[in-house]
């Protein structure tokens, strides 16, 4: 099986198209499967810094993965049959694409947030992580923040570091997803990323 990478600009620090792996990075493997069956897996998921490969195993139809506008993060180009291409995703953060070629073909990569320690007390420092680098250019993170069951409520917007600290004054569980927005263009930002949860004593 043939198989090519393709490059892109690294866009703000969140996300890029690599030509070679990291001997670290992960990979999670996409099928293009046909124009009625589309991506398997339709929902795929992988940490920050993982890499999503997309490999056409329609033997009839050359497809891409694109993902969706207005974010519009990344392209992999025509993936004729039988060839792979891949975006590596470094922002927590939910990302719907599509086959440009063959729009009703749709997927979703999510990538959750990090939080850690995963328990402590209201000594402990936690450390909330975004993405793997800073962001630069126009774009920043957006992280929100739920005290057990109740309502989602912005814990720090347009962060340009990669992670933010949190201290509870309370005990209790803290949920916390975080997103990647352009902060000069209304509505262009990724989904919410999966959530992590802490409890503290």
């Amino acid at each position: 099986m043939r198989t090519a990478r393709v490059t892109t600009t690294l866009i703000a620090a969140a996300l890029a198209l690599s030509v070679a792996l990291p001997a670290q990075a992960a990979t999670k493997s996409i099928s293009i499967v046909s124009r009625t069956q589309g991506f398997n897996p339709a929902t795929a998921s992988g940490a920050e810094g993982t890499t999503f490969a997309w490999t056409n195993n329609d033997p009839s139809f050359t497809h891409t993965s694109t993902q969706d506008s207005p974010l519009s993060l990344w392209t992999t180009g025509n993936i004729s049959p039988g060839v792979t291409k891949s975006a590596t995703i470094n922002s927590a953060g939910a990302y719907g694409y599509h086959c440009a070629i063959h729009p009703t073909m749709t997927g979703t990569v999510k990538v959750p947030i990090k939080v850690g320690p995963a328990s402590g007390t209201t000594a402990t420092t936690f450390t909330i992580t975004m993405a793997t680098t800073a962001a630069t250019g126009n774009f920043v993170y957006d992280v929100q923040e739920r005290v057990g069951s109740g309502a989602w409520m912005n814990y720090m917007t347009g962060v340009t570091a990669k992670s933010v600290s949190f201290k509870p004054s309370t005990t209790g569980t803290f949920s916390f997803r975080s997103r990647l927005r352009d902060k000069t263009v209304s509505g262009k930002f990724s989904g919410w990323s999966p959530k992590k949860t802490i409890s503290v004593s």
